[in-house]
């Protein structure tokens, strides 16, 4: 596979992560449940990934149903240059350690653990990564807002080997229900 499609898959697989994802168990009280509840639906997002040699269209989607006690499940996929790649988990809220936590599954081997802090009705993930993909080491710093009906993914990723820096800034809005 082409390198620069391989950094792509990448990129929306970390997208995707920082959607959603989540632990096995939740605690969450009324309060989180009520705004977990709030993201049940159809969203799509589109966003430019920048850094390669010319910008390209980056494009998402995501189903969010609710998961019972306090979680939220999700399956979604991301386009760019001609690739999909699909995941699906849960996002919850932690009572003992007072934030939201997210997990994803994906098509490829990106792993990894989004931090949410709820701040008034909004909740902010951060998730900064090292990961080393065939051989390269991959920095990934992002953070994703859920703030009433909207999600924003902004992402960034920095590629050793090459020294590539590649960005896109993602807002997702609810898609209308027929």
């Amino acid at each position: 596979m082409h390198k620069s499609k391989t950094w792509h898959r990448i990129l929306a697989a970390a997208t995707l992560a920082l959607i959603f994802g989540g632990p096995d168990a939740a605690m969450a009280g009324p309060k989180q449940d009520a705004l977990l509840q709030t993201y049940v639906g159809s969203w799509r997002g589109t966003g430019e990934l920048k850094g390669g040699d010319e910008p390209e269209k980056f494009s998402c989607r995501v189903d969010v149903k609710d998961g019972g006690q306090g979680k939220i499940n999700y399956a979604g996929r991301c386009a760019v240059v001609g690739m999909n790649l699909q995941v699906q988990g849960t996002i919850a809220y932690r009572d003992e350690r007072n934030r939201y936590e997210g997990v994803m599954n994906s098509t490829t081997a990106f792993k990894g653990l989004a931090i949410g802090r709820p701040r008034g009705n909004t909740v902010v993930f951060d998730f900064r990564g090292q990961e080393k993909h065939e051989g390269s080491e991959l920095t990934i710093n992002s953070q994703m807002t859920l703030k009433k009906e909207q999600i924003v993914i902004d992402f960034n990723v920095w590629i050793a080997e090459s020294d590539v820096k590649m960005s896109t800034s993602v807002p997702f809005d609810r898609v209308p229900t027929p």
